[in-house]
């Protein structure tokens, strides 16, 4: 198959109507949460009325301040369909990588990924169809995975970092040793 003929092929298969209807609300979701870059969606027929979808979206960073990097969220939802509402078990995957070559930080290559599944039955009706309850999945697994990933691997990686290299000169760290053992020995003089 040819690129334009596979061009044309993803062509129809965006133009169904709920990835219609999902492409552009994801695509309003990644300008408002990436500030850029790109998302597709693609759904396809598993069983009955039940269905599959794959939300896919891909932020680059633009070497802003020596920062180089990509945000890839992967999302593979899962629905059965019951009567008024569904089960969505969705798998999302984040790979992240940066590269920085700063003064401050040296030459850094950062990369790494996480996976979390989820599973939830919600109401679907014409209030919550099934783009705003994926939607809200989405949403909700993405912040959680954020903050794993600010608050362990990012600042797990800080700790590393500073615990390999000192910011104070030798001779600053050899004079508050000294003041500190000087402190100690009065105050356990005291005793």
């Amino acid at each position: 198959m040819s690129d334009e003929q596979l061009d044309r092929a993803l062509d129809l298969l965006r133009r169904l109507p709920p990835q219609i209807t999902a492409n552009t609300a994801f695509d309003t979701y990644r300008d408002l949460y990436y500030e850029g870059g790109v998302c597709s969606c693609y759904f396809w027929n598993t069983e009955g009325d039940d269905f599959a979808a794959a939300i896919l979206i891909k932020k680059t960073g633009d070497g802003v301040r020596g920062v180089h990097g990509c945000w890839d969220a992967i999302h593979v939802v899962d629905v059965k369909n019951e009567k008024n509402q569904a089960t969505y078990k969705m798998t999302s995957t984040i790979m992240l990588w940066m590269k920085t070559t700063t003064d401050g930080s040296g030459d850094m290559d950062l990369g790494g990924n996480m996976t979390k599944t989820t599973e939830e039955t919600l109401p679907v009706n014409t209030t919550k169809p099934h783009i705003a309850n994926i939607g809200t999945m989405i949403e909700d697994v993405e912040l959680r995975m954020r903050y794993t990933l600010n608050d362990v691997y990012f600042g797990k990686t800080k700790d590393i970092c500073n615990d390999l290299r000192s910011i104070s000169a030798l001779a600053d760290v050899a004079h508050k040793r000294k003041l500190q053992e000087k402190i100690a020995s009065q105050v356990t003089g005291r005793e």
